[in-house]
């Protein structure tokens, strides 16, 4: 029972982030307080037995400020039209990858999400802030619960010759595929999480992408849950957004568990669903799916063959001097 309990505080601290969160945001009626990411960052810290990415809590909490302010700014001072700030916001977010020591994606969501959804308050970067400060600090307490062990984080060197090649092949992927969404009015293909999914399947060493149906399956489901929470709970039966997000939380990590897929961008998916317009509301699982589809073909076309191939001339995780 004792073990049970433990096994459980992870899950049962994520629904009560998530519920913290949506909930405030419901309270002071202010929606730039809920950062999905913080959900990603939950499963990827919090649930995932071993840390999804070679980070430590000060990397993780300046590049979330970084990308979030960032993010901000672009849409208040850049006077350009969606599709350039999402290049903008995108290209920055990958070059910081490259220099940032860490293999650490979801700040790409903390500088897109801004941008996507023309966030102009800088109520959004001060809500990153706290919340990952709230997930780092219940990283702390689990590792002195001893519910989870302590990794050491060594900085890693992402910018080598071919980092920067595939930085580029990322950079142009994306403004091909955005382009075409934002074109058709289907702009969550490119949904801010699922860029970070792409970050990820598209480096090398990466175990999910040889899993393609089951990837495509997890991340389209999340989706599905999260739609269909808010549209029955909260757009039919007038309940709180609250409610949605921890019944769509709930379930995502139950997924999660069962099929032993702790993808963190999942996550991001599930409670992005909760602040989209409700009139994208129907077709969000449908633009998920298609986005998911396409990462995943773009990260084993374009990415795999070389990187299988062992046309890299350095290990993409040599220590960073």
């Amino acid at each position: 029972m004792k073990q049970f309990i433990k096994n459980a505080i992870p899950y049962i601290s994520t629904l009560l982030l998530v519920g913290l969160m949506v909930g405030i945001a419901e309270l002071l009626n202010e929606k730039e307080i809920i950062f999905p990411e913080i959900t990603a960052l939950a499963v990827g810290y919090m649930v995932a037995q071993k840390r999804s990415w070679k980070v430590n809590g000060k990397r993780m909490l300046l590049l979330i400020t970084i990308c979030a302010t960032v993010g901000v700014l672009i849409v208040r001072y850049s006077g350009l039209t969606l599709f350039p700030q999402m290049i903008i916001a995108f290209s920055f977010a990958q070059i910081l990858f490259m220099f940032s020591g860490t293999t650490f994606a979801p700040f790409v969501s903390a500088i897109v999400l801004p941008v996507m959804m023309q966030t102009k308050s800088f109520i959004y970067p001060i809500s990153a802030v706290v919340l990952t400060i709230l997930v780092i600090g219940f990283h702390q307490l689990f590792l002195k619960m001893e519910i989870r062990q302590d990794e050491e984080y060594i900085p890693v060197m992402l910018n080598s010759k071919d980092d920067i090649i595939d930085t580029a092949l990322r950079i142009v992927c994306v403004a091909i595929v955005g382009f075409v969404a934002i074109y058709f009015d289907f702009k969550f293909v490119i949904a801010p999480p699922l860029l970070v999914a792409f970050t990820e399947f598209s480096r090398p060493r990466n175990k999910v992408r040889n899993k393609p149906i089951k990837t495509v399956l997890v991340i389209t489901g999340c989706a599905l849950v999260g739609s269909l929470s808010r549209y029955l709970f909260t757009i039919k039966l007038d309940l709180p957004l609250t409610v949605s997000a921890l019944i769509a939380t709930l379930i995502m990590l139950l997924i999660l568990t069962y099929t032993k897929m702790y993808m963190p961008p999942v996550g991001a998916i599930t409670i992005l669903s909760m602040i989209i317009p409700q009139s994208s509301v129907i077709t969000y699982p449908l633009q998920i799916f298609v986005g998911s589809v396409v990462i995943i073909l773009l990260s084993r076309v374009f990415f795999m063959w070389r990187q299988d191939k062992k046309i890299y001339e350095n290990d993409y995780e040599l220590t960073a001097h």
